[in-house]
């Protein structure tokens, strides 16, 4: 027969296995481990995420630095430059440093504007011209200002019209290092100096006299003693033109 300890041990094994199962389902799951080839794939995401979240903050940066000076949309000239013997529109505006030009407060002298594109091999290729105008009349009280009258930058004349990228500052100042301007160059940043005074060709070229009367108004490649003679008039008499 069997004895009383015998049955308790073999209920307490065929008990001990559903006792084990209960155990295994109340364990918490096995965190899987990590391998390192895992470890090096989510250094590499961090890296990349890190390196385009640094391109984007760089590009935002460019884009604030280098931001143009006009908008292409505003500029609408009228059909024609302004005639001789019109009052020059008065306007104010300011260079890259913000120091500001006033055309009404140039009255009793004369002023030469010249209305250019940072582009425009015309433009470049008077910068001498200008600059020994500037040199020779300066010392006589007459005021020489360029004025931006082109949205584009640098590249548009090179790329036959396919870089529409907006002249920035950079641009300014290429084109003064470049061509050693040693004159104000004037930011009209909606165009309405511009428009006013029937820019559609480059540079476009005014002198106007003390009493802020125009007596010169061309545009086009024009020569030192055509500028000269303007000046001269405009500082002494003679015929207008």
């Amino acid at each position: 027969m069997e004895t009383e300890n015998a049955r308790k041990n073999r209920s307490t094994r065929a008990a001990r296995p559903a006792a084990e199962r209960i155990r295994a389902r109340q364990r918490p799951p096995r965190r899987p481990q990590m391998t390192k080839s895992s470890v090096i794939g989510g250094v590499i995401t961090l890296l990349i995420v890190i390196g385009l979240v640094m391109y984007a903050l760089a590009r935002s940066t460019t884009s604030q630095a280098s931001a143009g000076l006009t908008n292409a949309g505003d500029l609408n000239p009228a059909p024609s430059q302004l005639n001789v013997g019109a009052i020059g529109p008065d306007f104010t505006l300011r260079d890259s440093n913000g120091t500001s030009y006033s055309l009404a407060a140039q009255r009793g002298h004369p002023v030469l504007l010249e209305f250019f594109a940072v582009w425009c091999p015309i433009c470049q290729g008077e910068v001498p011209i200008m600059a020994q105008l500037a040199r020779t009349y300066t010392p006589k009280g007459v005021r020489i200002w360029s004025i931006l009258a082109n949205p584009y930058g640098r590249n548009y004349e090179a790329s036959s019209g396919t870089d529409l990228r907006l002249a920035d500052k950079a641009d300014l100042a290429w084109f003064a290092r470049r061509f050693n301007v040693q004159y104000p160059q004037l930011i009209d940043p909606t165009f309405t100096v511009v428009n006013q005074y029937g820019i559609n060709a480059y540079p476009g070229l005014y002198v106007i006299d003390k009493t802020g009367r125009i007596i010169f108004s061309s545009a086009g490649h024009q020569i030192y003693a055509s500028l000269a003679a303007a000046l001269d008039q405009a500082l002494g008499g003679g015929r207008s033109r």
